[in-house]
């Protein structure tokens, strides 16, 4: 086994070890038994808050990720790139992000480039209803709506690069796409990010080893 092999075997080992401090709630469960949404109809629970439903739909990914209180420290230093950013170190939907590379590193092997990652978020069929409401996690942090308006300006110079500046706008929406996809972009992007980031942590660990 040649050294490329055996640190990509050790990485998928580490995260591995790694799953084991997460802990996972399917979010529409949790809104249930919080009563923010209301329970089946055949079992009686407290009326659902409805002022919270806005709140839970918009900031909330499809699961509720979060480190179990006795994950060491080192858990923290191998997540850094999830926790240590600025305003968005509690957000949700990172952690969600995290998650999955966690899952994808174990089962794939190292991320570096966060492209595997990307692509489970663009075409996983899992995640179909994910995408379909993208616009959930664009609403969720004000930092995101601005990236994601960066990300929308730079596809709206290169299509004015790319025809005609006289074009008539019908044809310039048509060449940019559906706002969708911008979105789903720019969570894939995030995701990748996270997942490459983590993957270098993880080597780092493995170097020590």
């Amino acid at each position: 086994m040649d050294r490329a092999q055996w640190e990509a075997d050790q990485i998928r080992g580490v995260a591995l070890a790694l799953r084991h401090w997460f802990e996972i709630a399917d979010t529409e469960t949790r809104m249930r038994e919080l009563g923010i949404r209301p329970g089946p109809a055949r079992k009686p629970a407290a009326a659902s808050d409805k002022r919270l439903q806005a709140f839970a739909l918009t900031a909330l990914p499809p699961q509720i990720v979060r480190l179990k209180p006795e994950a060491p420290v080192t858990t923290l230093h191998l997540l850094q790139i999830v926790y240590d950013d600025g305003m968005m170190r509690a957000d949700p939907w990172r952690w969600w992000f995290a998650w999955i590379s966690i899952e994808m590193i174990s089962r794939l092997g190292p991320d570096p480039s966060g492209r595997q990652v990307k692509t489970f978020i663009r075409t996983d069929e899992s995640l179909q209803s994910v995408r379909h409401t993208a616009a959930r996690w664009l609403a969720s942090s004000e930092a995101r709506v601005d990236y994601v308006n960066r990300e929308f300006k730079a596809l709206l110079r290169q299509a004015l690069t790319d025809q005609d500046v006289s074009a008539d706008q019908d044809s310039l929406i048509d060449r940019l796409g559906q706002p969708l996809v911008v979105f789903i972009e720019a969570m894939a992007g995030e995701a990748g990010r996270i997942s490459a980031g983590i993957t270098a942590q993880l080597a780092e660990r493995v170097e020590r080893m």
